[in-house]
């Protein structure tokens, strides 16, 4: 469900000029609202969610702890790649940042340089 909300808040103005329907959509058509106070609600929503996923993890649960984890590490993921638009399908300088720091120029370790490093 984060995962949905968060794809829909990050790239819902984009797809509102294609006729795409998403939630923000949905909850303007069926309440009313404005896109801001429909904006709020899905935020709302997706609060709400990540509280019922944290109770499931710190809590004893029937569910097994490895789906939590990887339910919650999804939801993060999510919330990275739209935190500031759609950073998926056409990603911005903010993305693009990111993805270097990881694969092309990655935080050195202290203690280990290069001559240690062998293929």
């Amino acid at each position: 469900m984060v995962s949905r909300l968060v794809d829909d808040l990050g790239t819902s103005s984009d797809e509102m000029r294609r006729d795409v329907s998403k939630s923000i959509q949905c909850y303007m058509h069926e309440t009313g609202a404005s896109e801001e106070n429909a904006r709020e609600y899905i935020q709302d929503l997706i609060d709400k969610t990540w509280k019922k996923m944290n109770k499931e993890e710190f809590e004893p649960s029937l569910l097994p702890q490895t789906l939590i984890e990887a339910a919650i590490n999804l939801a993060r993921t999510s919330q990275f790649v739209y935190r500031y638009g759609d950073g998926h399908s056409s990603q911005n300088d903010i993305m693009r940042h990111h993805i270097s720091s990881l694969f092309i120029n990655p935080i050195p370790l202290p203690g280990l340089e290069e001559s240690h490093i062998t293929a």
